[in-house]
């Protein structure tokens, strides 16, 4: 029995994806950084409490149901090591947790807000349509970009709004998060080509080609970085916080020619991801500094 229990546990801490549910996590830290250079550091309140723990129960529901619903087609993967992770559950278990978190974070997001609980509701909802095989909107051309630009902006808003602050500049700085989360995206289906299309599945990457849809990923991340610096001549952050994503743009720039120049394999999109989310994690650890003490 305690052997599996720790099965349990352990496919428990694989299913909700910590890292990635960590790195959306961040978009909400990003809200509430935003919210403390605007107003100062606030007295931990129950609505914060609750709110981050809405966003954890949100995160969670996604990607676990994202794992139950492609649960076959996953297995079929070794890379992603379904069999060794989930050994003695089945996808049912799976489901279980996904309704949970389904449930907690309506319940917690009532607190912040009704209106708030709707919207994640219909999130959950938009998510669970992109990722499930009957429907598998995936496969489309703008509603998994559309579900980007709905989902990362609204997470930095609501964090900023459980700290208390609430206003248009907030919802110009989010926007750069949806911007960088598409250009994710794209790259992100370029690691996945392979598979994707063993399995039937294909993206906006087997439409591009691995070159094109690199080239649009690259493009984006590009338009975000100008953004990022085009928005503090607004004062919607400093000059000096504007510049942040700036050399991460010089090196962009620099693989957009390299690949331009030659062909790509099915490895630099892996590596490629790695690259950025180093660059932009450094980056980031400058923006919160600045913010947060200048």
């Amino acid at each position: 029995m305690e052997r599996n229990l720790k099965k349990h546990l352990r496919s428990f801490f694989f299913a909700i994806r910590p890292y990635e549910n960590l790195q959306h996590f961040l978009m909400t830290v990003a809200g509430s950084i935003y919210a403390t250079y605007r107003l100062g550091f606030p007295e931990i309140s129950s609505k914060i409490i609750f709110g981050l723990i809405a966003v954890f129960s949100f995160l969670s529901q996604v990607l676990s149901y994202n794992n139950y619903a492609t649960f076959e087609l996953d297995l079929k993967d070794k890379k992603k090591r379904f069999e060794e992770r989930f050994e003695g559950v089945d996808k049912k278990f799976l489901f279980y947790i996904s309704s949970f978190f389904f449930l907690t974070t309506i319940l917690f997001s009532i607190f912040i807000n009704p209106y708030i609980s709707i919207y994640f509701t219909f999130l959950m909802l938009g998510w669970a349509l992109y990722t499930h095989p009957l429907v598998m909107f995936k496969k489309g051309v703008i509603f998994p970009f559309l579900l980007d630009i709905l989902t990362m902006p609204f997470l930095v808003i609501f964090g900023s709004y459980i700290f208390g602050y609430y206003s248009l500049d907030l919802f110009i700085f989010s926007f750069f998060f949806g911007l960088i989360e598409v250009a994710g995206h794209i790259n992100h289906y370029n690691v996945d080509f392979k598979t994707d299309k063993e399995n039937g599945i294909y993206t906006v990457a087997h439409k591009l080609g691995l070159k094109g849809s690199f080239i649009l990923s690259a493009s984006v991340f590009f338009i975000s970085s100008l953004y990022f610096f085009f928005i503090s001549f607004f004062k919607v952050v400093p000059i000096y916080t504007g510049i942040a994503f700036l050399p991460g743009m010089f090196f962009q720039i620099y693989f957009f020619v390299k690949v331009l120049k030659s062909n790509i394999d099915f490895t630099f999109p892996r590596n490629f991801r790695k690259f950025y989310r180093v660059l932009y994690f450094i980056e980031s650890i400058y923006v919160a500094i600045t913010l947060l003490f200048f």
